[in-house]
């Protein structure tokens, strides 16, 4: 049963960004979207651990956003800096029980021995091998996930859950792409945040590689863009779309995006998935900061 509404909720820096969006109609309606300044990284209380003190202030402004809410679901966006990712194999004609046993223990070995916590598999891309098919797992740590559940201790009776924000990107560009928004040819989609890039490079909306980098820089940024495609070695992503989404787009980066890429570099506006006109925000509004809690609010 799709819940009546779903609520996504991201911390980034000092932000908390959300969105709630009802679902069970035809065409999905926006309830709220918007940010929340703390004094505080935010960020790294709840997926780093830091000045645990802060857990009952972020408590406080959920309850103050969702005081009137109807969701019956909330979806926490886990940026790729707190998960644990990496790539592997798996034989084609492997069950499901095989596939998930696999990954169960190459995460289990990656991790140190350590268990517990949320796996999240990626896309299986089964194009460049005829016996074995290519993908990539995050991991979210049993200690993150126990900080997730006491903050979620404000929601007493919704549904709660978590996802990467690349996972959540994408499905925001899926839902575009369905709507015609974007192009549902080879595409990069690049994630900016304080200190790190999401790269997603997708074929027809399917993932064929999802990497992070550390970025100190904007031309960290423009450099690992290109690395990512050169590491495709596919001739048609060289002039495919580029799309850039997420907190810390500075127009200097813009600037050096558009003169490697040219006329190929846009912002993803997330606005169409819930019916919002580009005339909705004042100018400046950063629209395409809340793709990935978007993407965890709609069905």
């Amino acid at each position: 049963m799709v819940p009546q509404s779903t609520a996504g909720v991201e911390f980034v820096g000092n932000l908390m960004r959300y969105a709630e969006v009802e679902n069970d109609t035809t065409s999905p309606r926006l309830l709220r979207l918007g940010n929340c300044e703390f004094e505080f990284d935010a960020a790294s209380v709840v997926y780093f651990g830091t000045a645990q003190m802060h857990i009952k202030t972020i408590q406080s402004a959920l309850r103050d956003v969702f005081k009137d809410t109807t969701s019956s679901a909330f979806r926490f966006v886990l940026p790729s800096s707190a998960l644990t990712q990496f790539e592997s194999l798996v034989p084609i004609h492997a069950h499901d029980g095989q596939s998930k046993s696999q990954i169960g223990f190459e995460t289990l070995l990656l991790n140190g021995g350590n268990s517990g916590g949320d796996i999240f598999p990626g896309d299986l891309n089964l194009k460049n091998n005829l016996s074995f098919g290519s993908y990539t797992v995050r991991h979210l740590s049993q200690t993150i996930s126990e900080r997730l559940r006491v903050l979620c201790e404000v929601f007493p009776d919704q549904v709660k859950g978590h996802l990467p924000s690349v996972n959540a990107s994408i499905k925001s560009y899926r839902r575009l792409m369905d709507q015609k928004e974007v192009s549902a040819g080879k595409v990069l989609l690049i994630g900016c945040y304080p200190s790190s890039t999401d790269y997603i490079a997708l074929s027809g909306g399917f993932s064929l590689k999802t990497i992070s980098f550390e970025t100190r820089a904007d031309t960290d940024r423009v450099y690992f863009a290109h690395e990512v495609l050169r590491r495709l070695s596919d001739s048609e992503f060289k002039d495919c779309p580029v799309f850039v989404y997420g907190h810390s787009i500075s127009p200097e980066l813009m600037d050096f995006l558009e003169n490697d890429f040219g006329k190929n570099i846009s912002l993803l506006n997330p606005g169409p998935l819930v019916n919002l006109d580009q005339g909705r925000f004042e100018k400046g509004f950063p629209i395409q900061a809340f793709v990935p809690c978007l993407g965890a609010s709609i069905e």
